[in-house]
């Protein structure tokens, strides 16, 4: 079954934290916990330890949301096709999605307390997760594996898609690859600095990125914008 923009959307969503996870994952690596020798990220025995690491610091009611939507994810990817570019990346990242959600709703004590009004959303995953604990239980390849599938997904995910930006988006891209700045922009446009602000973060996240320095650049390589020469 062909991957609708919906689908689409849904599985970038999930993409896009999974990347970020693994990256720091990474860092603590690199900072010298571990490795762990577990390489292969979607067994579910390792999922099983990740989720005893999650367990300490994060509330059951936001990881029941987390299992609840990793396996809807899982299960929509697993049964639509992307083109064969992604095949081999957007199966691990189905996989790691069902190995999550399974690990976590084997677990009885999910979803027993009401979730409290400030819980965090799923497309960020909080940083008081212990990725010293996680990078113990994993070995680089796996994470590594993780992160390039992720990105891949994502990349799928956002060229598939109709993501291309509006007039007044167009307007802001170029302003800042011109290297304006926020208030002089706003001014042109006829906005607040605080409007500007918003048309901005609804764009960041319309792309999949988290800064304008990533937005502009993600601009640049869809052919949507150019930077001029400084001279």
């Amino acid at each position: 079954m062909r991957v609708s923009d919906r689908q689409l959307e849904v599985v970038l969503k999930h993409a896009i934290p999974i990347e970020r996870y693994a990256k720091r994952i990474s860092e603590a690596h690199e900072l010298g916990h571990g490795p762990g020798s577990n390489a292969d990220i979607c067994d579910l025995g390792l999922q099983r330890k990740a989720q005893k690491v999650w367990k300490e610091t994060l509330p059951p009611p936001f990881l029941s949301k987390v299992a609840d939507s990793y396996g809807r994810c899982a299960q929509m990817m697993s049964g639509a096709l992307p083109d064969d570019s992604a095949d081999g990346d957007w199966d691990i990242v189905c996989r790691y999605l069902g190995a999550v959600a399974t690990a976590i709703a084997e677990d009885s004590e999910q979803g027993m307390n009401q979730a409290p009004l400030d819980m965090p959303d799923i497309a960020e995953m909080p940083d008081v997760i212990r990725y010293d604990s996680l990078a113990e239980l994993m070995h680089p390849d796996a994470v590594e594996g993780l992160r390039s599938a992720s990105v891949a997904v994502a990349r799928y995910c956002r060229f598939a898609t109709q993501i291309a930006p509006d007039e007044t988006q167009m307007a802001c891209l170029q302003g800042l690859a011109s290297g304006e700045k926020h208030a002089d922009l706003a001014e042109r446009l006829g906005y607040s600095e605080r409007h500007l602000q918003r048309i901005l973060a609804d764009m960041w996240h319309q792309f999949g990125v988290d800064s304008a320095i990533e937005g502009v650049a993600f601009a640049v390589d869809q052919g949507w914008i150019t930077v001029p020469k400084r001279t």
